[in-house]
């Protein structure tokens, strides 16, 4: 987007050159040189505004709330594939983010624009928010983890074992072996 406005305001610069020269033809060449140099170079200092508009959300806020963003994307996965799931399950947790981040869907979008129109700017958004929900997942399986070995050591210290088993039951496999079995008919009795 940055270079459509740049694109515009060269061309708008140059119609205005032209403007310029056709009206001071009349002065001497040297004079209408420095009117046209003028308002040329303002045209292009106008149109360097790297203001931020107003509504747009900050760095830190934009990173928190696309973090909570993507984490209600996550729970949204596991639900099934209704049609009107996403419509009933999803608004709900999008507005819970928007509200615990004080903000609206209007203004995320508009932040969202923004940050995509400033590629630098949105890259190091996002590399933040990536650090931010890997930080998340690392604590979470850290806990998961302790949680399991506390499993395994009170199981353990019970006497109960827990885990899969690929040896099948023997003891059952016998009896019913045994169920079935005739006796063999081709020995020759003596």
């Amino acid at each position: 987007m940055a270079s459509v406005s740049f694109f515009s305001s060269f061309i708008l610069s140059a119609m205005l050159i032209l403007c310029v020269i056709l009206l001071i033809k009349p002065l001497n060449y040297r004079m209408g040189k420095y009117i046209s140099l003028f308002f040329c170079a303002l045209i292009i200092l106008c149109s360097c505004n790297d203001n931020k508009p107003k509504d747009v959300l900050d760095e830190q806020a934009m990173i928190n709330v696309l973090a909570d963003v993507h984490l209600a994307n996550g729970t949204l996965l596991q639900l099934s594939a209704a049609p009107d799931t996403l419509y009933k399950y999803g608004t709900g947790r999008y507005q819970n983010v928007f509200k615990n981040h004080h903000t609206d869907s209007a203004q995320f979008n508009k932040s969202l624009k923004y940050y995509a129109s400033e590629p630098d700017k949105l890259l190091a958004v996002y590399d933040e928010t990536l650090k931010k929900l890997q930080k998340k997942a690392d604590s979470l399986s850290k806990v998961f983890q302790k949680e399991t070995e506390a499993k395994a050591k009170q199981n353990k210290k019970d006497g109960t074992v827990t885990g899969t088993f690929n040896k099948p039951d023997t003891t059952r496999l016998n009896r019913f072996r045994n169920k079935f079995k005739r006796p063999d008919t081709t020995k020759l009795k003596e």
